[in-house]
């Protein structure tokens, strides 16, 4: 019988739109991940989650590695 794959992590997505100060709007964040506002307003909901690949390019979109934003980054690859 072939072995099950752990499940991947994910990761929520409204920590990554915390970053921005209060005062910008979806379409100002949409902007900088070239997504639609609408995809912005979903990411708002807790909900809402990144795959590691998905959390890895918005992280390096605002110069970051995940870990900074996502603090159990490693937990996933430390098991």
């Amino acid at each position: 019988m072939p072995r099950r794959r752990p499940p991947q992590p994910k990761y929520q997505a409204h920590q990554l739109i915390k970053l921005f100060p209060a005062t910008f709007t979806s379409s100002e964040i949409a902007k900088r991940f070239r997504v639609d506002s609408q995809t912005v307003r979903r990411w708002r909901n807790p909900d809402t989650n990144f795959s590691s690949w998905e959390a890895d390019r918005y992280a390096i979109k605002l110069g970051k590695h995940p870990s900074e934003i996502w603090v159990d980054w490693f937990d996933w690859y430390d098991r």
